[in-house]
């Protein structure tokens, strides 16, 4: 690393700190807003949290929705590494994850967006200046700095990464250097997917793929080699190479999510749908209106109504708008530059939805596209796009610098725009049917400064000072729009999610102090998941999925072994078992205990049929269970003297001692998925499926000990694949460190 590029990353790490200034500067601001910042991520980081600290891998969370994988729904970001440091932290006096520190890894991870940001640009043999405030404009602009959910931006901030390599395994002399450099995209692709934001991962594929593509039919003529085979499979190995290797490493995450998506159920416009049946078109998000085109220079236009769904403006800043332009203009020849151009165009189309046939024939021809329901987060790609086209216009700006014959024919346009700009504002102050948003007019006033900044660089090459007020005048941009971060005295109000999650911890820790095992609703909408932040099992919590079969069961609380309900201390009911300022603890002591013995099954074949009995009442599931496959084990009439105890319970384990004076059926009031095991007495034994979501193994007659336990090979078969193509990769990045001389092996034509 040379020192004036330890500079400009010393610069980045200053912008970044300053940039979140509310966060990580004051006590103030939050980003843990709303319910789905409290109750998903928040949330699923303590359970995560939790779960390592008692040495245990996070693999089944007992605490939400009955019980359900950890790693099903994706964005709980289960295995993606760099949560590790949230691992060195301890709790905060509330035994919460502190939220400082929490903001300050969110920090950190759109400085890790800019530093690859900045790593990439340098590759494309962009100059320092422009890779830095290419990378700033990326990391701290568009959908990287508006988005919410933080798995989403920890996922989206490894595209530049991939592509840092890719470039090196296009530029590589022989075949083995561009298997490695794929291989370390592949490597930074799979971490993306560790994060669980699989949807920007799905776009990262898509911009390697379609990148290669395009390489292949520009240099087809530039190429010597006759045989289209050999002139393609370079191209197509780099890309096997890096999509296979990124599949390996992110399978951990992948493979259990796979086989959970086809035992769920998403919840989407119109109601609950299969997560893995393609979505059907009517039923996906609203996406981008046509005026969201004037993002680009007005982000706060229409009174930010720009979509029907989410929205958000792909701003970048208006000076780096204005060099996307000039790049377009002066450095069309640049493959990256027409590439990036069509990426931004096209995928700026798609996200218009409804409105764009392209957006349909993209949902009919791309496979899993469906899967990105909000075509609107596409912006992610055209912020890209834009920030690595304003990194070759500002080198070609800086470039002509003080030539003003090179930029005559942009001075009619940039004059007329400034008039515009001048006429609108002055206008504004002097009519009133004409008033602009502040907003606007700031924007308005940003135009003209970005014209001023131009004009003079056309007129004299750039000095150090102009530079540094350049950069400065950026930041001031993209920092005016940077609204996410909202303040405490709100979130902290009485009925904020935050604040409410606080004032039931004390109720949680009754809950949790009472003995035996039992569920709990929290009377409230939304519903707080206080089960992954207190650890009392529930019967909601966060998520935005549900396991099908306990989605039909969750009417019959009692049968899920629902205990306890928490309700506002306005509550009216009578005799509460605990109560304080804000809230009252009931106790229900009709609903089924977490396990108990049966000695008689009912056989029904049909799976909804089961339900549909459940449903209709009239059957004593205390005596008797409803299996869908007989019991190759004949059970005993019932007599007195049955008893169950819980010897441990664990998130992935538990343990029973059951006596019983005949064969019996034990039914868990735990869900039923695929990956439990269990033995009696040692011996394995069949967990059956028991009324429908449960549950049920035949114990014999006598004291047994049951033991279950949650062993998924998805995870542990994607683990394997992880970590055996971790180490190949950096194994072979190790080689290559150490041989730097050319192997003698086939040169590819890659120049």
């Amino acid at each position: 690393m040379t020192r004036t590029t330890a500079k400009y990353l010393g610069l980045l790490v200053l912008a970044t700190l300053l940039f979140y200034w509310k966060t990580t500067l004051t006590n103030q601001y939050t980003l843990i807003i709303g319910s789905e910042g409290v109750n998903q991520t928040y949330g699923w980081l303590h359970f995560w949290l939790n779960s390592l600290w008692h040495g245990h891998i996070p693999l089944w969370d007992p605490y939400n929705f009955g019980g359900r994988p950890f790693s099903g729904e994706m964005q709980t970001a289960a295995y993606y590494p760099l949560r590790l440091l949230f691992a060195l932290v301890p709790l905060n006096k509330n035994g919460l994850v502190s939220p400082r520190f929490y903001f300050e890894e969110l920090a950190f991870t759109h400085l890790l967006s800019a530093v690859f940001m900045f790593g990439f640009l340098r590759q494309l043999r962009r100059s320092h200046y422009s890779s830095f405030i290419g990378a700033f404009a990326f990391a701290m602009g568009g959908l990287m700095v508006r988005m919410s959910w933080p798995h989403y931006v920890e996922s989206g901030i490894w595209l530049p990464a991939v592509l840092f390599f890719l470039v090196r395994a296009l530029r590589a002399k022989t075949t083995f250097h561009a298997g490695v450099e794929a291989g370390l995209g592949g490597l930074s692709m799979g971490m993306s997917l560790l994060t669980g934001g699989v949807q920007f991962s799905l776009m990262q594929a898509i911009v390697v793929v379609t990148s290669l593509a395009y390489y292949g039919v520009v240099h087809r003529r530039e190429a010597s080699l006759s045989s289209v085979r050999r002139y393609w499979s370079p191209l197509a190995s780099i890309a096997g190479v890096l999509l296979c290797v990124a599949f390996c490493v992110g399978a951990a995450q992948l493979l259990p999510a796979v086989e959970y998506g086809h035992l769920s159920l998403r919840f989407i416009s119109g109601g609950a749908f299969p997560m893995s049946e393609k979505i059907p078109y009517d039923r996906l998000d609203s996406s981008m209106w046509p005026e969201s085109l004037l993002t680009g220079l007005f982000p706060a236009g229409f009174d930010a109504k720009i979509g029907g769904g989410e929205a958000w403006p792909y701003y970048i800043g208006v000076f780096p708008f204005l060099l996307a332009v000039v790049a377009l203009w002066k450095c069309r020849a640049e493959f990256w530059v027409r590439y990036m151009a069509g990426l931004a165009l096209l995928t700026f189309l798609y996200t218009l939805g409804e409105f764009s046939p392209l957006n349909g024939v993209l949902y009919v021809l791309v496979p899993y596209l469906w899967s990105v329901r909000e075509a609107s987060r596409f912006l992610y790609l055209v912020s890209f796009a834009l920030a690595v086209l304003a990194a070759f216009g500002l080198d070609a700006l800086l470039e002509g610098a003080g030539q003003p014959d090179r930029w005559v024919s942009a001075k009619p346009y940039l004059k007329w725009a400034a008039i515009a700009c001048s006429a609108a504002i002055f206008l504004s102050a002097l009519l009133t049917p004409f008033t602009l948003s502040i907003w606007n007019c700031l924007s308005l006033l940003l135009i003209l400064a970005s014209i001023a900044f131009f004009y003079r660089l056309t007129l004299k090459p750039a000095t150090t000072g102009l530079l540094v007020v350049l950069a400065m005048f950026v930041f001031f941009d993209l920092d005016a729009f940077n609204w996410l971060a909202a303040d405490w005295n709100t979130e902290m109000k009485p009925g904020g999610q935050y604040e409410q999650m606080l004032t039931l911890r004390q109720a949680s820790a009754f809950i949790h102090s009472r003995p035996g095992l039992g569920r709990v609703r929290v009377s409230v909408d939304p519903e707080p998941n206080v089960g992954d932040i207190y650890g009392v099992q529930q019967l909601w919590g966060g998520g935005a999925t549900l396991i099908t079969d306990y989605n039909r069961l969750l009417p019959h609380e009692d049968l899920l072994n629902n205990r306890y309900h928490i309700k506002p201390h306005t509550s009216p009911d009578p005799n509460p078992i605990y109560e304080d300022k804000l809230w009252k603890v009931y106790e229900d002591k009709n609903g089924y205990p977490r396990a108990w013995l049966t000695h008689q099954t009912i056989v029904e074949p049909s799976h909804d049929e089961v339900f549909n009995r459940i449903d209709r009442g009239g059957l004593d599931l205390h005596n008797v269970a409803i299996v869908e496959v007989p019991l190759s084990t004949r059970l005993d009439p019932a007599t007195t003297g049955d008893r169950v105890r819980f010897r441990s319970y664990e998130a992935d384990s538990m343990a029973l001692d059951v006596a019983t004076a005949g064969n019996a059926l034990l039914v868990l009031s735990e869900i039923y998925y695929p990956g439990w095991k269990a033995t009696v007495n040692g011996q394995s034994a069949v967990i059956h499926k028991t009324d429908g979501a449960l549950r049920g193994i035949v114990v014999p007659a006598g004291r047994s000990r049951v033991v279950l336990e949650f062993v998924p090979i998805t995870f542990y078969a994607g683990a394997t694949l992880g970590v055996l193509a971790t180490s190949l990769v950096l194994a072979t990045w190790l080689f290559l460190r150490r041989n730097r001389q050319p192997q003698n092996l086939t040169t590819i034509f890659i120049k």
